[in-house]
């Protein structure tokens, strides 16, 4: 199995959609550099809850492409949560 590197550029490759779209796991170094904020505000959005993720153990990860949609206009981005949500 691969395993996460936190050196990696944008994520790893870990698992294929039920589409076959490849999906990418990002760590918050990643998802921080990705939105080019700090890792301090990703955690920040973590707590307030206002940003996508999923936790592995205690390891924080998040899906590259969820990501890029939470950064589109905000009626998109309410919508993609009410999808996420359910």
């Amino acid at each position: 199995m691969t395993q996460l590197q936190d050196d990696a550029p944008y994520g790893v490759d870990m698992a294929r959609a039920g589409n076959n779209e490849v999906v990418k796991f990002l760590s918050v170094r990643q998802a921080a550099t990705l939105l080019n904020v700090s890792p301090r505000s990703v955690y920040g959005w973590i707590a307030q809850g206002s940003i996508p993720y999923r936790k592995a153990g205690r390891r924080v990860l998040f899906i590259e492409s969820e990501l890029v949609a939470w950064t589109k206009p905000n009626c998109e981005r309410r919508q993609f949560m009410e999808l996420i949500e359910r």
